[in-house]
């Protein structure tokens, strides 16, 4: 008789002590809800009730941590009591519906989902807003971490870690997009000029032609690679490239402007040093496509002050090479070859002459541009012997 007492006051302890750990999921439903609110006691019990064999496996338990958790998040008094406590809320909800897809709650649970994310999205983008790149970029991967496959969750991390400085993460976050064939256009730029600036041009270039890939149409990719290409010295990929995107937009007079100067360096290379180098084989087939795609150029567009400038310093180079080659040739000789070099030399002045009057001079390009017509055309109208014209561009550059 004595050990059936001893049993029976066992088995009284365990079930009080199980509903003991009930009802302390029930006191931390009491506390979070109106008109007590005290969610430093919600948290409390609650900590304990997911904590506990008896009700770690229950929804209910996991759901109302989440709602107690977002709860603190928000609330000035209590916010202090977690760290991170729109993760853990977010974890919560995710939990009770691993425990259970179908329970009571789901819908609610899906929308307090969209909830936090979104109340963790819109603060990043306030951080960013204000300059606040690192403290962004916290944001937007939390936001990240509750809905990993939000492109635009991931997109804006990468702008976040670029503005902070930290390329690393920036791109893990652009690789990831172009992983999940993100289409936009700005991703694969941003990738790239950030290997160009590594110094991986190779890679570069890979971004670009993968995103070409991907957008065929895309002009603006198409740009960026001709740009990598001519400021990486690959000028014959950049002719083919150039070529592409004038079938494209056959319109578009600086597209005619960088294929004719690509073809001018092309033909007259100059060495590290600034000094000229030996003319290629193909001197005159480059010269003869810079000088088409210049003059298309004009067709397009008459009043471009740069192509006209280009068009004419490369006509003034020509025959400035003519003229020091003439220089070399008998007295017979040297005649015949002054007249040819002469006829270059008027055939580039109306096209500075035009570049000068239409200059704006509004920068240090246009200047520069401005000042460079001024000492050719000085130079050639010495080489013509056309006196008023030399004296009337002298004077324009004492001027200056």
């Amino acid at each position: 008789m004595q050990k059936l007492l001893s049993l029976v006051v066992v088995l009284c302890l365990s079930i009080g002590y199980s509903v003991g750990q009930k009802a302390k999921l029930q006191t931390a439903i009491n506390f979070y809800k109106p008109p007590y609110q005290q969610f430093d006691k919600a948290k409390e019990a609650i900590d304990e009730a997911i904590n506990h064999e008896q009700t770690k496996g229950m929804a209910k338990t996991w759901y109302y941590k989440g709602l107690i958790y977002s709860s603190l998040y928000s609330n000035e008094k209590y916010g202090s009591l977690c760290n991170n406590c729109l993760v853990e809320a977010t974890d919560a909800f995710k939990r009770a519906m691993e425990i259970d897809p179908n329970n009571e709650w789901a819908g609610e649970i899906q929308l307090n989902q969209m909830q936090i994310m979104s109340q963790v999205f819109n603060k990043g983008v306030s951080q960013f807003k204000e300059g606040k790149y690192a403290e962004a970029l916290t944001d937007f991967e939390m936001a990240q971490a509750m809905s990993p496959n939000d492109t635009a969750t991931i997109l804006n991390s990468a702008y976040a870690a670029e503005r902070a400085g930290n390329t690393a993460k920036a791109k893990q976050y652009y690789e990831k997009l172009i992983a999940m064939n993100y289409h936009d256009e700005k991703s694969y730029d941003a990738l790239s000029l950030i290997y160009r600036d590594e110094g991986n041009i190779d890679k570069s270039l890979e971004v670009l032609r993968k995103g070409r890939t991907s957008m065929p149409e895309s002009r603006n990719l198409l740009l960026a690679e001709i740009n990598i290409l001519l400021s990486s010295g690959k000028s014959q990929e950049a002719t083919t490239a150039l070529d592409a995107a004038i079938l494209k937009d056959p319109k578009n007079p600086t597209l005619y402007m960088a294929l004719g100067s690509t073809f001018d360096n092309m033909a007259n290379p100059k060495g590290p040093d600034g000094k000229d180098l030996a003319k290629p084989a193909q001197y005159n087939e480059y010269m003869s496509r810079a000088e088409a795609a210049y003059k298309k150029g004009l067709e397009i567009q008459p009043d471009s002050y740069e192509i006209n400038y280009n068009l004419g310093a490369m006509y003034f180079n020509q025959a400035a090479d003519m003229a020091n080659a003439a220089n070399k040739l008998s007295d017979k000789e040297y005649e015949k070859a002054k007249v040819s070099y002469e006829e270059k030399f008027k055939a580039a002045a109306p096209f500075l002459e035009k570049s000068l009057e239409i200059n704006p001079r509004t920068t240090e390009d246009d200047q520069a541009l401005y000042k460079g017509a001024l000492i050719s055309l000085k130079q050639l109208y010495v080489r013509i012997n056309d006196t008023e014209k030399y004296n009337r561009i002298k004077g324009l550059l004492e001027q200056k």
